[in-house]
């Protein structure tokens, strides 16, 4: 969902609008009319002449000039099934797969696989998948295989190259084999 705040640092009512939309984690887009004069077009347009701000655009074409926070609140609270949740994700063990799988929305988007040896998981590959890459999934997957690893008492030998720069980078003297 796009929102797009108009508004400037000096006005209150802009950094008390802010401040709400930060505190709900609602990502928008904001226009500081002081750096960018051009965009007083869209407030003037929005509020039948007059000079009054913020103003608050919203994806539906609808717009808040001075909200109150629970008018805006409410306003977000309408528009709450176009603005998308933030992803869940879990990694889960499959030990008859010999893999860790890192699950986002339940969507399988990286796998590390291993094998045990003793109480040590050798990990020779960690993968995500090309749709998802560059995503930091990689390293979401390794702490959290670290995690249910450190947990259960057992280590790792990363043999994989990303994973055993992960170990050095993010050292987990717990689990490091």
């Amino acid at each position: 969902m796009t929102i797009t705040m108009y508004g400037a640092d000096w006005c209150g009512d802009c950094i008390r609008s802010k401040a709400y939309l930060d505190g709900r984690g609602v990502d928008y887009a904001y226009i500081n009319l002081e750096e960018t004069p051009e965009a007083a077009d869209v407030v003037l347009e929005r509020n039948d002449g007059l000079k009054r701000i913020p103003v608050i655009v919203f994806a539906d074409d609808t717009h808040l000039t001075e909200p109150s926070d629970e008018a805006l609140g409410a306003k977000l609270d309408q528009l709450a099934g176009l603005i998308a949740p933030p992803p869940s994700f879990e990694v889960v063990e499959r030990p008859d797969e010999e893999r860790f799988v890192l699950l986002r929305d339940g969507e399988e988007v990286g796998s590390a696989a291993y094998r045990m040896q003793g109480n040590t998981a050798v990990v020779p590959h960690v993968e995500t998948l090309p749709l998802h890459r560059g995503q930091g999934y990689a390293s979401r997957l390794m702490e959290g295989l670290l995690d249910m690893l450190e947990s259960d008492g057992r280590k790792i030998l990363p043999l994989c190259p990303f994973a055993a720069r992960h170990l050095r980078d993010n050292p987990r003297p717990a689990v490091m084999g």
